[in-house]
């Protein structure tokens, strides 16, 4: 019967994890295509995760993510009390640079975005707070890596290192000498790594406990090559954050 209930549990979640890469509202037919789960246990599950408030239907019929889901996601403190700080300096550098801004964290091995500046012409082309990607291909996941438990970078240096664009690292001789430059530096350049669009520069946000745990970055169209002022403007916003976290002052110079 716990092997029973284990089973339902891990589809239900399986079920919820489909709609973070759904653009819209997802038919049960979709979902049950999507998950693999068949579609009588689809129905089930879905009406219970309905019934519950994780899911709602629209007036076309499909599925959305809830609000009570959204509620309870909000309790998360690496990503909500992060998000309430560096709400007014994030909105400071967009004002200024007129660019996007971009707040990420790590979760495992990949780049969670929390929090995003963009303009209207480019929303649909940057990443969706909840989005993820792979931590050796955006400038905020490089800084992220290279501020990662030694085990886990190893694991990433050693690949397969997959290719976004022709740009992308896919050396890991290159790629452990770009850490190595991020740490020293204390911030990262993505040129057109993940898109043949843009380019974004990314600074370390440090937390209380003198580690790092958030990244900030500006994004560019790769027209406008990252230049100096760029890497000063994130790092300055990056460090005010780190001060109202309780960062250490030597790591907020």
């Amino acid at each position: 019967m716990a092997d029973e209930r284990r089973s339902v549990l891990r589809r239900a979640l399986h079920i919820l994890d489909i709609f973070k890469d759904a653009e819209g509202g997802l038919s049960l037919s979709e979902i049950s295509r999507r998950s693999g789960v068949p579609l009588t246990t689809t129905h089930r599950i879905v009406g219970e995760l309905q019934e519950w408030g994780a899911l709602e239907r629209d007036d076309a019929g499909d599925y959305r993510v809830g609000l009570r889901l959204w509620e309870v996601a909000a309790l998360s403190p690496r990503s909500v009390g992060l998000q309430r700080i560096a709400l007014p300096f994030m909105q400071d550098l967009f004002e200024t640079a007129h660019r996007g801004v971009h707040l990420a964290v790590r979760e495992q091995d990949q780049v969670v975005f929390v929090e995003r500046f963009v303009s209207p012409e480019v929303a649909s082309d940057r990443p969706r707070v909840g989005g993820r990607y792979a931590l050796h291909a955006t400038a905020v996941g490089l800084v992220l890596l290279a501020h990662a438990p030694p085990e886990l970078q190893e694991e990433i240096i050693g690949g397969p290192l997959v290719a976004f664009t022709s740009r992308t690292y896919t050396s890991g001789r290159e790629l452990r000498q770009a850490l190595a430059e991020i740490r020293r530096f204390e911030y990262a350049i993505s040129d057109r790594q993940i898109s043949p669009k843009y380019a974004s520069v990314a600074a370390p946000i440090y937390g209380s406990d003198n580690s790092v745990v958030a990244a900030l970055s500006l994004i560019v169209p790769h027209v406008e090559s990252p230049g100096p002022s760029l890497p000063y403007l994130v790092q300055a916003t990056a460090r005010g954050i780190s001060r109202a976290l309780g960062a250490p002052a030597k790591q907020t110079r």
